[in-house]
């Protein structure tokens, strides 16, 4: 869960989920409880990558930017 500052929500696509705010595979999942947490698309087809990585993503080989 991504609930950095206690309130039980996360500022979706903002700076404490790292490098997950700004990529193409990061995908925003919010619970029925309001809990948000990123979901890396890249971790269906490759297992090095994990299902909901711990935040915030400082470095990832799997980066690529949201848009290109």
């Amino acid at each position: 869960m991504n609930d950095q500052d206690g309130s039980g929500q996360a500022e979706p696509r903002g700076p404490r989920a790292g490098l997950c705010a700004t990529c193409r595979h990061a995908r925003v999942i919010v619970s029925d409880r309001g809990s948000t947490f990123y979901l890396c698309e890249r971790s269906k087809t490759d297992p090095a990558f994990p299902k909901y990585p711990r935040l915030p993503v400082v470095e990832c080989i799997g980066w690529e930017r949201e848009g290109d």
